[in-house]
């Protein structure tokens, strides 16, 4: 027999080269692949944009945006009045909907750092709203209960006339209650470093508020003592 017959082929034995090869080859696997082992943290937290919402963002920005990743930090959508959904901008860091007149439900805007909902009538629910820095609600007639707003920093609920109960917001730093005729007990906001109350014809006792920095009082004609600082209060 040919004795080249009786050789078996062996397996090669790896080598330095083959084994940094496929370290190699593995290190630089492209992410997509990698991904099925570990997913990305931000994932679960991309929101699709609704096709109607997306319509008025092109209108409004000139740039089309297909989910809640792809939209910039600061959003400026005021005087949309066909705007409803807002589902997918609550993580726009400082966002704009200043008569926007159609939004009614703002639950998903609770981590919005800035949120402007002036003149937004159909605005009712606020309680998901506790966690906005700067939020201003400014001639929001719907809203009605204030208790989940406690730790917002700078709270604006100018002209807000269903509101009557402010007993929460004693830790609020900035709070301006402009014609907030309904409003008459203000003793819990002895805490409140600057305190605008112009027009609150229905205060009566303000003895409360004597460690309140920045006090403003003009036009609240129900007092029934002088009151004994008022400075200028700027609105937001």
């Amino acid at each position: 027999h040919n004795t080249s017959d009786r050789k078996q082929t062996k397996p090669n034995k790896p080598t330095r080269n083959n084994m940094d090869s496929a370290t190699s080859t593995s290190a630089t696997r492209p992410p997509s692949v990698r991904a099925r082992a570990s997913p990305a943290k931000s994932a679960p937290y991309v929101v699709p944009i609704a096709r109607e919402t997306r319509a008025i963002l092109q209108r409004k920005t000139g740039h089309e945006y297909l989910t809640s990743a792809d939209l910039p930090t600061e959003l400026n959508l005021s005087f949309c009045e066909d705007l409803v959904d807002v589902s997918a901008l609550g993580h726009v860091r400082k966002l704009n909907l200043t008569s926007c007149t159609a939004v009614e439900d703002v639950s998903a805007l609770g981590q919005v750092e800035e949120l402007y909902l002036i003149r937004c009538d159909c605005v009712m629910d606020v309680s998901a709203l506790g966690g906005v820095r700067k939020l201003c609600l400014t001639g929001c007639t719907g809203v009605r209960d204030v208790s989940a707003l406690g730790k917002v920093r700078k709270l604006n609920l100018s002209w807000c006339v269903g509101v009557a109960d402010v007993s929460a917001l004693g830790q609020v730093e900035e709070l301006y209650l402009i014609r907030c005729d309904c409003v008459m007990d203000v003793s819990a906001l002895g805490g409140v470093r600057k305190l605008c109350l112009t027009g609150c014809t229905g205060v009566r006792d303000v003895s409360a508020l004597a460690g309140v920095q920045e006090l403003t009082l003009t036009g609240c004609s129900g007092l029934e003592r002088p009151a004994k600082k008022s400075t200028h209060c700027t609105v937001c």
